[in-house]
Protein backbone atom coordinates (compact mmCIF):
# COMPACT_ATOMS: atom_id res chain seq x y z
CA UNK A 1 0.00 0.00 0.00
CA UNK A 2 1.17 3.41 -1.14
CA UNK A 3 1.26 6.65 1.20
CA UNK A 4 1.92 9.57 -0.67
CA UNK A 5 3.49 12.71 1.03
CA UNK A 6 3.53 16.44 -0.49
CA UNK A 7 5.38 19.52 0.08
CA UNK A 8 3.74 22.69 -0.34
CA UNK A 9 5.96 25.36 -1.34
CA UNK A 10 7.49 24.48 -5.02
CA UNK A 11 4.97 21.44 -5.12
CA UNK A 12 1.69 22.08 -4.72
CA UNK A 13 2.19 25.95 -4.73
CA UNK A 14 4.17 28.55 -6.96
CA UNK A 15 5.26 30.42 -3.61
CA UNK A 16 5.15 33.69 -4.82
CA UNK A 17 4.12 34.93 -1.12
CA UNK A 18 7.35 33.68 0.66
CA UNK A 19 9.66 35.00 -2.27
CA UNK A 20 8.13 38.29 -2.07
CA UNK A 21 8.38 38.36 1.69
CA UNK A 22 11.92 37.77 1.65
CA UNK A 23 12.10 40.60 -0.60
CA UNK A 24 10.41 43.16 0.92
CA UNK A 25 12.29 41.89 4.40
CA UNK A 26 15.98 42.31 2.90
CA UNK A 27 14.84 45.36 1.65
CA UNK A 28 12.96 47.16 4.75
CA UNK A 29 16.25 46.51 6.50
CA UNK A 30 18.96 47.48 3.65
CA UNK A 31 16.84 51.08 3.39
CA UNK A 32 17.23 50.90 7.41
CA UNK A 33 21.01 50.03 7.40
CA UNK A 34 20.97 53.48 4.58
CA UNK A 35 21.78 51.09 1.52
CA UNK A 36 19.01 51.38 -0.51
CA UNK A 37 17.19 48.49 -1.84
CA UNK A 38 19.10 45.02 -2.71
CA UNK A 39 16.04 43.59 -4.82
CA UNK A 40 17.10 39.70 -4.14
CA UNK A 41 16.92 37.72 -7.51
CA UNK A 42 14.91 34.36 -7.86
CA UNK A 43 18.60 32.74 -8.62
CA UNK A 44 19.61 33.46 -5.58
CA UNK A 45 16.65 32.70 -3.35
CA UNK A 46 16.81 29.53 -5.27
CA UNK A 47 20.68 29.70 -4.38
CA UNK A 48 19.26 29.02 -0.18
CA UNK A 49 17.02 26.43 -1.21
CA UNK A 50 19.20 24.51 -3.33
CA UNK A 51 22.02 24.33 -0.50
CA UNK A 52 19.10 23.73 2.37
CA UNK A 53 18.24 26.37 3.83
CA UNK A 54 15.16 26.27 2.98
CA UNK A 55 13.05 28.68 5.73
CA UNK A 56 13.26 32.02 5.26
CA UNK A 57 13.65 32.77 8.72
CA UNK A 58 17.09 31.80 8.44
CA UNK A 59 17.43 33.12 4.62
CA UNK A 60 16.39 36.53 5.91
CA UNK A 61 18.65 37.23 8.94
CA UNK A 62 21.36 35.84 7.03
CA UNK A 63 20.87 38.18 4.07
CA UNK A 64 20.73 41.24 6.10
CA UNK A 65 23.72 40.55 8.55
CA UNK A 66 25.18 39.83 5.34
CA UNK A 67 24.63 43.27 3.69
CA UNK A 68 25.93 45.09 7.23
CA UNK A 69 28.96 43.23 7.46
CA UNK A 70 29.93 44.02 3.48
CA UNK A 71 28.95 47.62 4.17
CA UNK A 72 25.74 47.33 1.69
CA UNK A 73 27.67 46.02 -1.06
CA UNK A 74 26.12 43.09 -2.62
CA UNK A 75 27.41 39.58 -1.22
CA UNK A 76 27.64 36.85 -4.27
CA UNK A 77 25.03 34.86 -1.84
CA UNK A 78 25.25 31.85 -3.97
CA UNK A 79 28.90 31.19 -2.82
CA UNK A 80 27.92 32.55 0.90
CA UNK A 81 24.75 29.54 1.23
CA UNK A 82 27.31 27.01 -0.05
CA UNK A 83 29.84 27.61 2.39
CA UNK A 84 26.90 28.03 5.57
CA UNK A 85 25.49 24.45 4.21
CA UNK A 86 29.12 22.95 4.24
CA UNK A 87 29.46 24.28 7.75
CA UNK A 88 26.60 23.46 9.61
CA UNK A 89 26.19 21.31 12.36
CA UNK A 90 23.74 18.42 13.53
CA UNK A 91 20.87 20.34 15.16
CA UNK A 92 22.07 23.78 14.17
CA UNK A 93 20.27 26.71 12.39
CA UNK A 94 21.64 28.03 9.52
CA UNK A 95 21.66 31.42 11.18
CA UNK A 96 23.15 30.24 13.87
CA UNK A 97 25.83 28.61 11.85
CA UNK A 98 26.19 32.03 10.30
CA UNK A 99 26.43 33.90 13.83
CA UNK A 100 29.25 30.75 14.86
CA UNK A 101 31.20 32.14 11.51
CA UNK A 102 30.62 35.66 11.42
CA UNK A 103 30.28 36.50 15.52
CA UNK A 104 33.89 38.40 15.82
CA UNK A 105 32.98 40.64 12.46
CA UNK A 106 29.21 41.74 13.46
CA UNK A 107 28.24 45.46 13.24
CA UNK A 108 25.78 47.35 15.45
CA UNK A 109 24.07 49.90 13.46
CA UNK A 110 21.13 51.67 13.06
CA UNK A 111 20.03 49.66 16.74
CA UNK A 112 20.03 46.20 15.24
CA UNK A 113 21.55 43.44 17.40
CA UNK A 114 22.79 41.71 14.41
CA UNK A 115 23.95 38.66 17.52
CA UNK A 116 19.79 38.64 18.01
CA UNK A 117 19.70 38.31 14.72
CA UNK A 118 21.26 35.59 14.16
CA UNK A 119 20.81 33.69 17.39
CA UNK A 120 17.13 34.12 17.89
CA UNK A 121 15.93 34.12 14.45
CA UNK A 122 12.68 31.92 15.36
CA UNK A 123 12.29 34.16 18.57
CA UNK A 124 9.77 37.76 17.11
CA UNK A 125 10.25 39.33 20.50
CA UNK A 126 14.24 39.26 20.22
CA UNK A 127 14.37 39.23 16.19
CA UNK A 128 12.90 42.21 14.34
CA UNK A 129 13.82 40.69 11.10
CA UNK A 130 11.11 37.65 11.41
CA UNK A 131 8.78 40.53 13.05
CA UNK A 132 8.78 41.97 9.70
CA UNK A 133 9.28 39.01 7.82
CA UNK A 134 5.91 37.88 9.36
CA UNK A 135 3.95 41.09 9.33
CA UNK A 136 4.53 40.92 5.60
CA UNK A 137 3.34 36.90 5.00
CA UNK A 138 0.31 37.26 7.04
CA UNK A 139 -0.59 41.18 6.72
CA UNK A 140 -3.71 41.65 8.91
CA UNK A 141 -3.60 38.07 10.13
CA UNK A 142 -0.20 39.02 11.88
CA UNK A 143 -2.10 40.57 15.38
CA UNK A 144 -4.54 37.38 15.92
CA UNK A 145 -1.38 34.75 15.53
CA UNK A 146 0.84 36.48 17.69
CA UNK A 147 -0.99 38.65 19.64
CA UNK A 148 1.18 41.71 18.85
CA UNK A 149 0.74 44.90 17.61
CA UNK A 150 1.85 45.34 13.60
CA UNK A 151 4.57 48.19 12.95
CA UNK A 152 4.50 47.57 8.91
CA UNK A 153 1.18 47.96 6.62
CA UNK A 154 1.40 45.45 4.26
CA UNK A 155 -1.16 43.04 2.20
CA UNK A 156 -0.64 39.13 3.12
CA UNK A 157 2.00 38.09 0.74
CA UNK A 158 0.84 34.28 0.90
CA UNK A 159 -2.79 35.68 -0.32
CA UNK A 160 -1.50 38.18 -3.21
CA UNK A 161 1.23 36.38 -4.45
CA UNK A 162 0.95 32.34 -4.21
CA UNK A 163 -0.39 30.43 -6.78
CA UNK A 164 -1.80 27.37 -7.32
CA UNK A 165 0.88 24.67 -8.79
CA UNK A 166 -1.78 21.24 -8.68
CA UNK A 167 -4.44 20.74 -11.43
CA UNK A 168 -4.71 16.93 -11.37
CA UNK A 169 -6.31 15.10 -8.07
CA UNK A 170 -4.15 13.86 -5.71
CA UNK A 171 -4.59 9.72 -4.54
CA UNK A 172 -5.75 8.41 -1.28
CA UNK A 173 -3.65 8.36 1.69
CA UNK A 174 -1.66 11.61 1.30
CA UNK A 175 -0.37 14.24 3.98
CA UNK A 176 0.87 17.23 3.52
CA UNK A 177 4.18 17.52 4.89
CA UNK A 178 5.74 20.86 4.80
CA UNK A 179 7.96 23.20 7.09
CA UNK A 180 5.64 26.41 6.81
CA UNK A 181 4.26 27.37 10.03
CA UNK A 182 0.53 26.15 10.64
CA UNK A 183 -1.99 25.56 13.30
CA UNK A 184 -1.26 22.92 16.62
CA UNK A 185 -2.56 19.32 15.08
CA UNK A 186 -6.31 18.44 14.54
CA UNK A 187 -7.89 17.69 17.38
CA UNK A 188 -5.79 19.75 19.92
CA UNK A 189 -7.22 23.02 21.25
CA UNK A 190 -5.94 26.53 19.76
CA UNK A 191 -3.17 28.63 20.81
CA UNK A 192 -1.63 31.55 20.22
CA UNK A 193 2.14 31.83 18.85
CA UNK A 194 0.89 29.86 15.74
CA UNK A 195 0.14 31.02 12.26
CA UNK A 196 -2.26 28.95 10.20
CA UNK A 197 0.30 29.46 6.66
CA UNK A 198 -0.06 25.73 5.76
CA UNK A 199 -3.61 26.00 6.19
CA UNK A 200 -3.89 28.91 3.58
CA UNK A 201 -1.61 26.80 1.19
CA UNK A 202 -3.96 23.41 1.50
CA UNK A 203 -7.20 25.92 1.04
CA UNK A 204 -5.69 27.46 -2.03
CA UNK A 205 -4.96 23.96 -3.88
CA UNK A 206 -7.83 22.76 -2.92
CA UNK A 207 -6.62 20.45 -0.16
CA UNK A 208 -7.92 21.85 3.14
CA UNK A 209 -9.81 18.05 4.19
CA UNK A 210 -5.72 16.55 4.49
CA UNK A 211 -3.89 15.82 7.04
CA UNK A 212 -1.17 18.57 7.53
CA UNK A 213 2.02 17.95 9.31
CA UNK A 214 3.85 21.45 9.61
CA UNK A 215 6.16 23.12 11.72
CA UNK A 216 2.87 23.61 13.99
CA UNK A 217 2.93 19.74 14.56
CA UNK A 218 6.31 20.31 15.69
CA UNK A 219 5.76 22.63 17.72
CA UNK A 220 2.42 21.07 19.37
CA UNK A 221 4.99 17.96 19.88
CA UNK A 222 8.09 19.75 21.60
CA UNK A 223 5.60 21.15 23.86
CA UNK A 224 4.48 17.55 24.96
CA UNK A 225 7.83 15.73 24.89
CA UNK A 226 10.67 18.77 25.07
CA UNK A 227 12.73 19.89 22.69
CA UNK A 228 12.63 22.61 19.62
CA UNK A 229 9.97 22.37 17.43
CA UNK A 230 12.74 23.14 14.72
CA UNK A 231 14.62 20.20 15.89
CA UNK A 232 11.66 17.68 14.64
CA UNK A 233 10.95 19.46 11.20
CA UNK A 234 12.67 18.09 7.85
CA UNK A 235 14.98 16.84 7.01
CA UNK A 236 14.56 15.16 10.45
CA UNK A 237 12.96 11.72 10.35
CA UNK A 238 10.06 12.62 12.73
CA UNK A 239 8.19 15.00 10.66
CA UNK A 240 8.68 12.41 7.71
CA UNK A 241 7.64 9.47 10.29
CA UNK A 242 4.33 11.46 11.21
CA UNK A 243 3.25 12.45 7.47
CA UNK A 244 3.30 8.81 7.07
CA UNK A 245 1.47 7.64 10.03
CA UNK A 246 -1.01 10.70 9.19
CA UNK A 247 -1.37 10.18 5.52
CA UNK A 248 -2.23 6.14 6.87
CA UNK A 249 -5.19 7.56 8.90
CA UNK A 250 -3.68 8.42 12.49
CA UNK A 251 -4.89 11.24 13.91
CA UNK A 252 -2.59 13.51 13.71
CA UNK A 253 -1.51 13.96 17.69
CA UNK A 254 -1.06 10.24 17.93
CA UNK A 255 1.01 10.20 14.35
CA UNK A 256 3.10 12.80 15.78
CA UNK A 257 3.65 11.10 19.18
CA UNK A 258 4.21 7.47 17.73
CA UNK A 259 6.60 9.42 15.05
CA UNK A 260 8.66 10.56 18.24
CA UNK A 261 8.65 7.69 19.77
CA UNK A 262 9.86 5.15 16.95
CA UNK A 263 12.97 8.23 16.08
CA UNK A 264 14.25 7.93 20.07
CA UNK A 265 13.80 3.88 20.29
CA UNK A 266 10.80 4.03 22.54
CA UNK A 267 7.97 1.31 21.67
CA UNK A 268 5.53 0.04 21.83
CA UNK A 269 4.17 2.45 19.14
CA UNK A 270 1.01 2.85 16.75
CA UNK A 271 3.63 3.20 13.68
CA UNK A 272 4.31 -0.35 14.26
CA UNK A 273 0.96 -1.63 13.08
CA UNK A 274 0.89 -0.14 9.52
CA UNK A 275 2.68 -3.68 8.39
CA UNK A 276 4.59 -2.82 5.16
CA UNK A 277 4.30 -0.61 2.01
CA UNK A 278 5.41 2.43 0.41
CA UNK A 279 6.37 6.06 0.81
CA UNK A 280 6.30 8.23 -2.41
CA UNK A 281 7.29 11.75 -1.25
CA UNK A 282 7.28 14.62 -3.69
CA UNK A 283 9.59 17.53 -2.39
CA UNK A 284 11.63 20.00 -4.16
CA UNK A 285 14.74 19.65 -1.38
CA UNK A 286 17.23 16.83 -1.71
CA UNK A 287 17.39 16.99 2.16
CA UNK A 288 13.87 16.51 2.31
CA UNK A 289 13.66 13.76 0.59
CA UNK A 290 16.75 12.22 2.52
CA UNK A 291 14.68 12.71 5.76
CA UNK A 292 11.71 11.07 4.75
CA UNK A 293 14.07 7.99 3.53
CA UNK A 294 15.74 7.68 7.04
CA UNK A 295 12.29 7.99 8.07
CA UNK A 296 11.25 4.84 6.24
CA UNK A 297 14.23 3.31 7.46
CA UNK A 298 13.08 3.02 10.41
CA UNK A 299 9.88 1.70 9.56
CA UNK A 300 11.74 -1.31 8.79
CA UNK A 301 12.04 -4.58 6.60
CA UNK A 302 9.02 -4.65 4.12
CA UNK A 303 9.04 -0.59 3.33
CA UNK A 304 10.35 1.31 0.19
CA UNK A 305 11.00 4.76 -0.06
CA UNK A 306 10.33 6.39 -3.77
CA UNK A 307 11.39 10.08 -3.89
CA UNK A 308 10.09 12.34 -6.54
CA UNK A 309 11.99 15.41 -6.95
CA UNK A 310 9.72 18.71 -8.61
CA UNK A 311 11.94 21.23 -10.35
CA UNK A 312 11.84 23.05 -13.36
CA UNK A 313 15.71 23.95 -13.61
CA UNK A 314 18.01 25.93 -11.87
CA UNK A 315 20.19 25.11 -9.44
CA UNK A 316 17.39 23.06 -7.12
CA UNK A 317 17.59 20.83 -10.54
CA UNK A 318 21.25 19.13 -9.66
CA UNK A 319 20.96 18.93 -6.30
CA UNK A 320 17.71 17.28 -6.53
CA UNK A 321 18.94 14.88 -9.53
CA UNK A 322 22.01 13.18 -7.06
CA UNK A 323 19.17 11.93 -4.46
CA UNK A 324 15.69 11.85 -6.12
CA UNK A 325 14.47 8.68 -7.56
CA UNK A 326 12.89 10.83 -10.84
CA UNK A 327 12.85 14.39 -11.13
CA UNK A 328 9.76 16.44 -13.14
CA UNK A 329 9.13 20.02 -13.76
CA UNK A 330 5.58 19.78 -11.81
CA UNK A 331 3.32 17.77 -9.72
CA UNK A 332 0.95 17.31 -12.53
CA UNK A 333 3.66 15.80 -14.53
CA UNK A 334 4.70 13.84 -11.69
CA UNK A 335 1.31 12.59 -10.43
CA UNK A 336 0.32 11.60 -14.20
CA UNK A 337 3.39 9.41 -14.68
CA UNK A 338 3.74 8.18 -11.01
CA UNK A 339 0.06 7.50 -9.84
CA UNK A 340 -0.58 4.80 -12.46
CA UNK A 341 2.30 2.48 -10.45
CA UNK A 342 0.95 3.18 -6.83
CA UNK A 343 -0.03 -0.29 -5.98
CA UNK A 344 -3.45 0.61 -4.69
Amino acid sequence: MTHFLFDMDSVLLHPGGYRAALIATVDHFSQVLGFGETRLTIDEIESFEAAGITSEWDSAPICVAALALGGGRRPDFAALTQRLSAELRRAEFPAEAAHRLWAAYLPSANGLNFHDILLHSRDIDRSPVMAVFQQFTLGPAFEAAYGLPRTIVSEAYLLKYDRPALGVPVPPRSAIYTARPSNPPRGTPPQTGYAPEAELGAELVGLGHLPIIGYGSMQWLAGQVGGHGEHFLKPSPVQGLAAIGAAAGLPEPEALLAAHALAHGNGPHPLQALGEGRVMVFEDSAGSIRGVREAVALLGAGWECVGIGIAGGGPKLAALAKVADRVYPSINDALKNENGGSND
